[in-house]
């Protein structure tokens, strides 16, 4: 395939719809604990007669700076593979806990960024993931729901028209199953579930016309 096909066909799954990985940390780590995992999903489009998840992946670091907060990075190897360089920096704060209940809220805000080594087009993008999750064993497995809010800085879209859209949200619901070594989560996001989908370059798969559903599978493993 040619250079500009692999171009083009980069900034549609990177950029087309936001939101390409599900909630980085909910709950924050203990202090000291570090962290590497790895996620593979995204939004559901139809492809060859089928409805399937795009095969997006990450890899992504973490470590619990304290009881309450937890920073993370991330590379993005599928954008990578592309040749764009995409990221996503931040921390998880844990901003309330019930230790009667075991129901906790925490924030996480991020700064995404991404750059295609080709043409020199760069992105950025503030995140922030509000969450509320239920510890199912005090420190064990937990479900969460929350709302991924991203904010978009520029003022044009593709092929330089206005950008009308500055808030994106996208509703999540996960669960992660915890062990003594390694972590699993699957994560279903409706993401922009006001925005038409009406098939295009990519057929998303939403809810009555509007948004796409993603589906995520991670692994973490803790040290």
């Amino acid at each position: 395939m040619k250079r500009i096909n692999y171009i083009i066909i980069a900034w549609i799954l990177v950029f087309h719809l936001f939101s390409c990985m599900p909630s980085r940390i909910v709950r924050p780590l203990d202090k000291g604990q570090k962290t590497i995992g790895a996620h593979l999903g995204g939004p559901l489009i139809g492809f060859a007669g089928t409805t399937i998840p795009i095969p997006f992946t990450s890899i992504i670091y973490a470590q619990g700076v304290s009881e309450k907060t937890t920073v993370f990075g991330s590379i993005h190897t599928t954008s990578l593979l592309f040749g764009v360089i995409q990221t996503d920096i931040g921390a998880c704060y844990n901003i309330y806990y019930n230790d009667s209940v075991r129901i906790g809220f925490s924030v996480t805000p991020a700064i995404n960024m991404a750059y295609d080594k080709w043409e020199g087009n760069f992105k950025l993008w503030p995140q922030v993931d509000v969450n509320m999750y239920w510890d199912i064993k005090p420190k064990k497995s937990f479900v969460y729901l929350g709302v991924d809010n991203w904010f978009e800085l520029s003022d044009k879209k593709a092929h330089d028209q206005d950008q009308t859209n500055r808030w994106i949200i996208n509703p999540q619901i996960g669960y992660t199953n915890v062990r003594k070594k390694w972590n699993h989560n699957i994560e279903i996001k409706y993401l922009v579930p006001y925005k038409d989908n009406e098939p295009g370059v990519v057929d998303y798969k939403g809810i009555n016309g509007k948004g796409a559903v993603g589906i995520y599978v991670s692994f973490t493993r803790k040290f």
